[in-house]
């Protein structure tokens, strides 16, 4: 007799005598079904009813044989699966890797026995190494495993009851096909889908049933970066070009979403922030010279940004992100942003040139566009700008008296009484010879003569005034794109951050 090895799992509140468990070479006998002997029984007695009940059901039994005892029967098995963690989801080469306990029940006709018959002692179960019963060949369909499919499957121990059911339930790790849809990236929602049935045996010997509508959840934890949502299952039967047979299947659809708050506040929201601070170029002045750098350095960024999420993602064009859209919208945007600064800086130095501003440009921008988008102090520069283009009555009338000045020394000079001085009303009764007399007195010449410098120092000047109001008008213009280049472009912006982040919220 082989040695025996007895074990005590608990104690019968009855009897308070311990359960017994007996080893005898590979399998493992328990006790009844309420897991305490009777009175009486000892060790002995115990090891005759393990052998009596192990060649009685081993004794002309095949492993290798499937458990179909009359003509036409089949084998149903009901499977189950309780995700237990996670590991990982390979978003490049689109492989899940997770950790999962595998649950399947079937029936043996070969494995039956009377567990009410006195030569069983009540022994209404036990257990037996996996190599010992005939187990399904269950193959995940899409696995990825480079090695071993299920490994650990096979260092595990199945449950026999008296009525022929068999368990199996073991833990393994899995990798599979998955294929991730980056669409609404970082706010997906992927859908892995493990399917299992057998690789061997058609439908007609062997059939696949779930044990129920989901996956079992209860011992899960939980992934750093994926949430699970739920885990269905659904039996398939499908007929394929080898075969005229059906084949029987269970899927198990994981639907997994993906915790997007790292990749918000890393990804999303540094790139809005740039895309904002690119408006700052239209702030700038021009005499700054940072405009166009600002911009180059803004554009620079996203494309940093969009090079660090294609990094992340599977090279596919079956479905390109919304968030690289964005990232390209953006860059676009940016691009935009850069040649209307060109423009901007164009137009502000054009009045060096010598251009005069086209009336009609004047009219549309400086005078009609400029009051609605300008500031307070834009408008007091375009009213001055104005009043320059269009001189009032009083810039007239100093401009009259300047002539009748110059008139008036040129008179003098000539011996000729001036007009100007015929035409005063209150000199009406002096003659006009008297007068022109006094104004032989030298102190009047030293001021004809000051009066003429200072005409031909207004006119020196009115050249450069009309130089600075060119200038201005074209850096008045300059001002007015550049604040509509603002407006257009931050409306733009957050239109198309909007549109992108509600389409991105609808995955």
């Amino acid at each position: 007799m082989s040695t025996d090895f007895v074990r005590y799992v608990n104690f019968c509140p009855e009897s308070s005598v311990g359960v017994i468990s007996c080893f005898n070479g590979p399998f493992i006998l328990y006790a009844n079904r309420e897991g305490c002997p009777k009175i009486g029984t000892c060790l002995g007695h115990a090891h005759i009813i393990t052998t009596t009940l192990y060649q009685d059901l081993f004794g002309n039994y095949s492993s290798l044989f499937i458990p179909v005892c009359n003509n036409g029967d089949k084998v149903d098995i009901t499977f189950d699966s309780a995700l237990r963690q996670i590991l990982d989801l390979n978003e490049k080469e689109q492989i899940l890797k997770i950790n999962i306990w595998l649950r399947m029940k079937w029936k043996d006709c070969r494995l039956s026995w009377n567990s009410s018959d006195p030569k069983y002692g009540g022994i209404d179960h036990f257990v037996l190494p996996y190599e010992q019963v005939w187990t399904p060949d269950l193959t995940l369909y899409d696995s990825s495993a480079e090695e071993e499919m299920m490994p650990g499957k096979t260092d595990y121990r199945a449950t026999i009851y008296d009525d022929g059911t068999v368990r199996y339930n073991f833990p393994t790790v899995l990798q599979s096909l998955c294929r991730v849809d980056v669409t609404y990236f970082p706010l997906d929602l992927q859908i892995c889908s493990l399917k299992f049935g057998s690789w061997s045996h058609s439908g007609a010997e062997l059939d696949l049933f779930a044990a129920r509508g989901d996956a079992d959840l209860e011992n899960y934890v939980r992934h750093n970066e994926w949430d699970v949502v739920k885990m269905t299952a659904k039996r398939s039967v499908l007929y394929y070009n080898c075969c005229p047979e059906p084949y029987p299947d269970v899927t198990f659809h994981l639907h997994i979403r993906r915790k997007a708050t790292f990749y918000i506040m890393t990804v999303l929201f540094p790139c809005i922030l740039t895309s904002a601070i690119a408006a700052l170029g239209f702030v700038l002045p021009p005499e700054s010279g940072e405009k166009v750098s600002l911009e180059v350095t803004v554009l620079l960024s996203l494309a940093v940004f969009l090079l660090v999420v294609s990094e992340q993602l599977p090279a596919s064009s079956d479905s390109f992100p919304y968030i690289g859209m964005y990232f390209a919208s953006c860059m676009v945007l940016v691009s935009l942003s850069c040649l209307m600064t060109v423009v901007v800086l164009n137009i502000h130095y054009r009045g060096t040139t010598g251009y005069n501003l086209p009336n009609w440009v004047r009219r549309i921008f400086l005078q009609k566009l400029g009051r609605l988008i300008c500031s307070r102090q834009y408008k007091y520069s375009l009213n001055h700008a104005n009043r320059r283009v269009n001189p009032s009555d009083d810039e007239k009338k100093a401009d009259s008296s300047s002539l009748e000045q110059t008139d008036f020394k040129e008179k003098v000079e000539n011996g000729q009484p001036p007009r100007t001085i015929e035409n005063l009303s209150f000199v009406s009764n002096v003659s006009a010879k008297d007068l022109l007399v006094r104004t032989r007195d030298p102190v009047v010449n030293l001021l004809t003569d000051q009066s003429f410098t200072l005409q031909r120092l207004e006119g020196h000047m009115k050249k450069e005034t009309d130089s600075d109001i060119r200038n201005n008008e074209w850096n008045m213009l300059a001002k007015v794109l550049d604040r509509l280049f603002l407006f257009i472009y931050i409306f733009v912006t957050i239109m198309t951050s909007m549109g992108f982040l509600i389409k991105m919220g609808d995955g």
